[in-house]
């Protein structure tokens, strides 16, 4: 009875008689490969030769990291030029995944057209899938970033912003679902002198159809997205 492959980790399954004198590799293998990737592999996928969507490698039986990249523990994604489809198997599987572009989306997506999830740039996200939906198990956007001239922000983002050298604007989100929220705080005390302009980019902000303008020294904020009617209305006044 010749090898069959799991499911989920391709780990090659021995069949019953089969591999005589030889078994002891293909165990080895499957231990110092398949198994060692799933568990403590990380990978970099520098996507910029790709087109989107990238669909992960996933061959049988012990492989190179390459080989069957979705098989890895960890996934750091590199060299996209712009938002990326990624396309994963869709099997149960927990994976920790890094966005390193600083400008681009990736969605994660469970086969040809299935469930996704979107990691904003210099995110990392631990998730995990059923086979049909993603899970989050760790938040995106737990690192504060600094900011000290024009950025359009991101759901998730938490912002320093310094207007030492002049008033900031930050530009909100294009798209934005109920509940995204996003940070501010006055890093240098000077919003005052040098105020803060977000930029509503079309949508509302507290049911207004217009930037809001933040000049208090030391503010510290939060916007988070109700809907078309109300907006993105503010946590802390």
């Amino acid at each position: 009875m010749a090898s069959t492959f799991s499911t989920r980790l391709k780990i090659e399954l021995i069949g019953s008689g089969e591999q005589s004198n030889s078994w002891g590799n293909t165990t080895n293998n499957n231990f110092s490969q398949s198994i060692e990737q799933s568990i403590a592999g990380v990978y970099t996928k520098n996507l910029g030769a790709s087109s989107s969507p990238y669909v992960l490698t996933t061959n049988n039986g012990p492989q190179t990291q390459a080989n069957n990249e979705a098989r890895q523990a960890a996934i750091v994604f590199t060299g996209h030029a712009s938002d990326f489809i990624v396309q994963f198997p869709a099997v149960e599987k927990l994976y920790f995944l890094r966005n390193a572009s600083s400008s681009n989306k990736i969605t994660a997506r469970l086969g040809g057209s299935g469930n996704t999830f979107v990691i904003n740039p210099g995110r990392n996200v631990f998730i995990s899938t059923d086979g049909t939906n993603w899970y989050e198990i760790q938040t995106q956007g737990s690192d504060w970033l600094t900011k000290s001239g024009a950025y359009t922000a991101f759901a998730g983002d938490k912002i320093f912003v310094n207007t030492s050298g002049g008033a900031v604007t930050i530009t909100l989100p294009a798209t934005a679902a109920v509940g995204d929220e996003i940070r501010f705080n006055d890093v240098a005390n000077n919003f005052d002198t040098h105020n803060l302009t977000v930029a509503r980019n079309s949508h509302k902000i507290d049911g207004a159809t217009s930037d809001l303008t933040v000049a208090t020294e030391g503010a510290g904020f939060a916007l988070v997205y109700s809907g078309a009617t109300f907006g993105w209305k503010l946590l802390e006044k």
